[in-house]
């Protein structure tokens, strides 16, 4: 389940809702993964060497719009282009398969 406050700050920073939630749901496995649970951390954002806690749901999500309207500030407009920095490992094809499934 993709949370609602996701779609509101998609929308508040500019950024294309089905790719966020697409990014969320690829990154905390539909919402159930333990960074998410027990940390608010949507992305896998990391602090250092471990990842980042934020005390709501919504200040974390907050983080990753921040983050991603950064990206767009700087030129990275395409999906393959950030998530090359984003993620550790190639998950661009993930990406679109989802929003494809989440824009229908």
């Amino acid at each position: 389940m993709v949370p609602v406050a996701l779609l509101e700050l998609a929308e508040e920073y500019n950024i294309s809702p089905v790719y966020a939630a697409a990014v969320f749901v690829l990154e905390t496995g539909w919402g159930s993964s333990s960074a998410w649970l027990a940390k608010h951390n949507p992305a896998g954002i990391r602090c250092g060497d471990r990842y980042c806690q934020y005390s709501t749901a919504t200040e974390g999500l907050r983080r990753m719009m921040e983050i991603m309207a950064d990206y767009y500030g700087n030129g990275l407009t395409t999906v393959v282009q950030q998530r090359s920095l984003w993620s550790e490992v190639e998950d661009t094809d993930l990406i679109v398969q989802l929003m494809i499934q989440l824009a229908e």
